[in-house]
């Protein structure tokens, strides 16, 4: 399949994710069949033991919550006020660092982190995806991992075909019940299929810098789990 290869810019992404905020969690857990929280905890579970983490586009703030209930102390950051508005509300201790700003311009110095996470957001980052990585790599430490999980393309045709028609018909009746005419028509499934494949983001990270690049296929390729490493 052709992939477009331009999404809507920057402030297009950030007016739309303002939108849905108040829905957010609710799309998430419909239309993943609740799967959300176990993709995420797979990613959690990886970070390095006591690496303080930056968690970029953190959204509502479950993978920077989940980090922290982990021991970790924890940034996250999201363009979106709204979002960090939801993240903070959840966060009822307070104990997580809640940011508003740009991945690809981070407000960190350099070796800020020993592990930098996001959760399906690259899509989001496609046409900075460079920079995004440039600077995930500048604010690690020497020898600090970046962890990056979001949606893929499956492997097998039976999956492709169930995958595709849940695009199509489960996802936007999902997000047209909760949202309304805010909800982001097609946006979803397009920014999927218009992603780099697998080896091409590993190219991109290592072309950053990172080593020991790889990545985890979760659910047949539905889900992609990132992974590189800042050499010391």
């Amino acid at each position: 399949m052709d992939r477009p290869e331009t999404i809507a810019p920057v402030p297009d992404v950030r007016a739309m994710f303002d939108g849905i905020a108040p829905e957010y969690d609710r799309f998430n857990a419909l239309a993943s069949f609740g799967q959300h929280h176990h993709w995420r905890n797979v990613l959690v579970r990886q970070i390095p033991l006591s690496a303080k983490v930056l968690d970029i586009a953190t959204g509502t703030g479950d993978v920077a919550l989940s980090a922290r209930a982990q021991g970790h102390d924890v940034v996250g950051l999201d363009l979106s006020e709204p979002m960090i508005a939801r993240a903070r509300h959840k966060d009822k201790d307070g104990s997580v660092l809640w940011m508003t700003g740009s991945a690809a311009e981070l407000p960190f110095a350099a070796g800020s982190f020993g592990c930098v996470t996001s959760a399906f957001a690259l899509r989001n980052f496609r046409s900075c995806l460079e920079s995004v990585f440039q600077e995930t790599f500048r604010v690690l430490q020497p020898g600090g991992k970046v962890l990056h999980m979001d949606f893929g393309r499956p492997h097998t045709p039976w999956l492709r075909w169930g995958h595709q028609l849940h695009m199509m018909w489960g996802v936007p009746l999902i997000g047209h019940w909760l949202c309304g005419q805010r909800w982001p028509k097609g946006y979803l499934k397009n920014t999927i299929n218009a992603f780099l494949d697998p080896v091409e983001v590993e190219d991109r990270l290592e072309a950053a810098g990172f080593v020991n690049v790889g990545h985890q296929s979760l659910l047949g390729g539905v889900v992609q789990l990132y992974r590189g490493t800042k050499a010391c």
